[in-house]
């Protein structure tokens, strides 16, 4: 059993509140909403100033794929401080409507993910708090710096080249002989 799993553990679902104590969150996310709008807002524009290699296409599917599921990147300072990790947990399960699954993912080497699940998700797949919606969901999916991002199965996004290359062109012969300009399987 790794360590994470045993330090934090999965949080239990936040328990049903009265109308008072949801009328307080929603009023709560409305309170904090602009500014994670604006946060959103410069999101973008970072990401159409610094233009990436890869850019994302496509559109949402509302199928929930991404909130079954959500991977929030989870650094190695809330291993070695546990007490950050459910600090984080804790503002996602109370204020949003976030629940923790109880493990991490090893996406790639050293990139971890923590698994979480959305209570907001309506059964048709939309989104219940769609307006007030945190920040990691106004930016999803996220395009690295470098290299091809990556989304789950069935959501409906997907990354292209910007330049329209494609994506393996395989290795190309240079020189003198018949394989000249062509590709090498």
């Amino acid at each position: 059993m790794d360590e994470s799993r045993r330090t934090l553990g999965a949080q239990p679902d936040a328990r049903p509140r009265s109308w008072p104590i949801s009328a307080l969150r929603r009023l709560a996310r409305e309170f904090v909403w602009p500014r994670v709008w604006l946060l959103a807002a410069g999101h973008s524009f970072g990401r159409w100033l610094l233009r990436t290699q890869y850019q994302v296409t496509g559109r949402c599917h509302q199928r929930g794929a991404c909130c079954h599921h959500v991977l929030l990147e989870w650094s190695p300072l809330f291993e070695k401080h546990p007490f950050l990790g459910r600090l984080v947990l804790f503002q996602l399960s109370r204020f949003y409507d976030f629940f923790d699954k109880g493990y991490s993912w090893e996406v790639q080497e050293g990139l971890v993910v923590r698994v979480l699940g959305c209570h907001a998700l309506l059964p048709d797949g939309r989104c219940g708090v769609y307006r007030t919606r945190p920040l990691f969901c106004r930016t999803y999916p996220e395009v690295p710096l470098t290299g091809r991002g990556q989304v789950l199965a069935g959501c409906g996004f997907d990354f292209s080249r910007r330049d329209g290359k494609p994506e393996n062109p395989g290795l190309v012969q240079i020189g003198k002989g018949s394989l000249q300009g062509r590709r090498i399987p």
